[in-house]
């Protein structure tokens, strides 16, 4: 599903590097879990291929991060859809902030809330490995990372939308030790800055998802972006409003 992609985004600027084949896993690991930012928007490009129906669709827009005493919040904002040869504006939206994510339609004013975890958990962080909707980590520590997944180095795809990565990227190939969701992630790194460029996912139904980030700004969150990370419940006079609770064991 769309959603559970969505939608892996990282660093201050650091001094000059070593790309991935002069360093080990684990340093490239410390670099990403060291990782301090309070903002972060970007451009990104998406892609989805249906092995079963052979049919991919693009999707393009922006991608909102911010984090605030401890909270991780995100937004993706997609405007335009292509599938074959048809081109439409097409918007969604969604927002992944604590506890909860919302879908927004803003043509249709309908807004739809989800609970992903109840009250007395910890809240969701949308880009974590292995728990997170966007599997796209920022500042995730090594050992969450080296506990789920073994990682080795990859090389910058020759094809498809990651190929136009810069050659000085750092690949990360990640296999899942318990296949639950996915047959393995790619995870592609700016060798200086270490903000991720570009993720690939293959679940294990041979579903194929590709995001590349471009045009990043880092610690530049302005006021409209801010509202577009917002998760409040609009007006319900102007809006369909559709809060779905997470449903509980009785004991």
């Amino acid at each position: 599903m769309l959603i559970t992609f969505l939608l892996s985004l990282v660093i201050t600027a650091i001094s000059s590097c070593p790309k991935g084949a002069e360093v080990t896993v684990e340093e490239v690991l410390d670099k990403i879990e060291s990782v301090q930012i309070s903002s972060l928007t970007a451009s990104v490009y998406y892609t989805r291929t249906d092995p079963i129906l052979d049919r991919r669709e693009i999707r393009t827009g922006r991608l909102l991060f911010r984090k605030s005493e401890g909270k991780r919040e995100a937004a993706i904002l997609f405007d335009t859809l292509i599938i074959g040869r048809r081109r439409e504006t097409k918007q969604k939206h969604y927002i992944f902030s604590g506890r909860w994510m919302a879908e927004v339609d803003h043509d249709k004013k309908q807004f739809i809330k989800r609970e992903l975890v109840g009250p007395d958990q910890e809240d969701v962080d949308p880009f974590e490995l292995g728990s997170g909707p966007i599997p796209l980590p920022i500042g995730q520590s090594k050992k969450s990372v080296l506990d789920k997944f073994d990682v080795t180095f990859i090389e910058k795809p020759t094809e498809g939308p990651l190929e136009k990565l810069d050659s000085s990227v750092v690949g990360l190939h990640l296999v899942p030790k318990a296949k639950e969701e996915w047959e393995y992630i790619n995870l592609f790194y700016d060798h200086e800055s270490w903000l991720p460029l570009g993720v690939e996912t293959v679940e294990l139904d041979g579903t194929i998802r590709v995001s590349r980030l471009s045009d990043m700004q880092i610690d530049a969150l302005n006021n409209e972006d801010s509202a577009l990370l917002s998760i409040e419940t609009p007006n319900p006079k102007e809006w369909s409003i559709d809060i779905q609770k997470l449903q509980r064991s009785t004991p």
